[in-house]
């Protein structure tokens, strides 16, 4: 889905791990994206792989275009989490 002019309004830390599906290793990014509304200012945690991020060379402050991915993951748990990510500018 692509979002026109959203704020970047906070950068995370750079984050990384190793996948226990595959074994690769990952590093990401959460971002703070942030807008005004009807209701005033909204705000969504996004994620982004750091590769993505280097890529688009934004920084906290920025507005811009972003094209983001919508997941809902279940767990056997009963868990439910929404996974929101950064996929390109």
């Amino acid at each position: 889905m692509k979002v026109d002019n959203i704020l970047i309004k906070r950068v995370g830390d750079v984050r990384t791990g190793t996948s226990q599906a595959t074994g690769n290793r990952w590093a990401s990014r959460n971002i703070i994206l942030a807008w005004e509304d009807e209701t005033g200012d909204s705000f969504i945690n996004a994620v982004v792989d750091e590769e993505v991020w280097k890529q688009m060379n934004l920084h906290e402050g920025d507005t811009a275009s972003l094209t983001l991915r919508f997941r809902t993951k279940p767990f056997q748990s009963g868990f439910v989490s929404n996974d929101i990510r950064i996929i390109q500018s």
